[in-house]
């Protein structure tokens, strides 16, 4: 159907109408169009869901699938997967999104069989979102203690908020992790080891005795080939984790959070706000069946034809051993 977005989406997304299969995107003011797309849960975002209501149109929340590409999106690279939801983002845990309702539904059938395959193809060739960090170990002194990963985030992060987590989420982390007695590794993003953003646990880490900062630039299947533990708030490490069959402990909602494959220490409000709806036990190829299969959709981007989940692993470990 013809399809509105804001002038930031059609600039920053030129590639986006093939996903719809469209000549072209309109405006959200277009005449004609029969549903609004937004990007992100920012201001242009906010605009677009706006206009959609007055106007009594439709409107679909689009973000980068859970298997992206292998240079980053800044780099100009174009995902080989987006995901596009009706309800809201996978991200907020303040209302069930389309994905929530997949993983939770008991009347759908459940394909363990092909969440396993997708899981031990992500595992072998090992895959995250992005792939353009080397797999190589990162350096970390020895030690005989249980290696625990925190993860910051940067200062800013809608996926922090929206997953119903806070600054104070980062810092009960640390303090729960250096109580623990563990080693302590915290991984910091490239931006913020460059300068240029600041993190949740960049002052308070450093002020820290024993924690160590992981700034390699490895692959993320490189880090958690060395540890024990993954703790998060809301990053997708978690789920790489989950996929690794590492403990994962959360401080906020994620939407891989809460489904009794994780350990959850969360508010008050996050356990209100989801508890009564995450019910469901999926094993963890029930979890990935849903999040790469059947939620996101995959294109090839050099001929925009629909291709399978297994088909664009083939196609980024392709491109990887290119590169080579």
């Amino acid at each position: 159907m013809p399809l509105g977005a804001t002038f930031f989406v059609r600039q920053a997304f030129p590639w986006l109408h093939h996903y719809f299969d469209l000549a072209e995107m309109g405006t959200t003011l277009s005449p004609g169009i029969k549903g609004i797309v937004s990007w992100g849960g920012r201001l242009p975002a906010k605009t677009a869901i706006g206009i959609a209501r007055l106007r009594g149109l439709p409107h679909w929340n689009l973000e980068d699938g859970f298997l992206r590409s292998v240079g980053l999106g800044k780099s100009g690279s174009i995902p080989l997967s987006i995901i596009a939801d009706d309800l809201g983002l996978p991200v907020d845990a303040g209302i069930a999104s389309r994905l929530e309702l997949l993983i939770g539904d008991p009347t759908r059938p459940r394909d363990a069989a092909c969440g396993k395959t997708i899981r031990k193809r992500l595992v072998e060739h090992k895959l995250t979102k992005y792939n353009h960090l080397p797999h190589k170990a990162p350096n970390i002194a020895a030690s005989t203690r249980r290696r625990l990963l925190l993860v910051d985030q940067v200062v800013g992060d809608v996926s922090v908020g929206r997953a119903l987590g806070n600054a104070a989420s980062f810092e009960q982390m640390l303090r729960d992790a250096v109580a623990s007695g563990g080693q302590c590794l915290v991984r910091t993003h490239p931006d913020v080891m460059a300068g240029y953003r600041k993190g949740y646990l960049t002052e308070l880490a450093a002020r820290t005795p024993g924690v160590v900062f992981v700034g390699d630039q490895v692959s993320v299947a490189s880090i958690l080939d060395v540890v024990d533990e993954v703790w998060t708030v809301s990053s997708q490490f978690g789920l790489d984790a989950l996929l690794r069959g590492l403990p994962v402990r959360c401080y906020a909602a994620p939407f891989y959070a809460g489904w009794g494959l994780t350990q959850d220490t969360v508010s008050q409000a996050a356990k209100a706000a989801t508890s009564q709806r995450r019910t469901a036990r999926p094993t963890i190829d029930e979890l990935v069946e849903v999040v790469f299969s059947v939620y996101p959709s995959y294109r090839n981007p050099a001929t925009w034809q629909p291709i399978h989940v297994l088909q664009a692993i083939d196609l980024l470990v392709e491109e990887m051993t290119s590169r080579k």
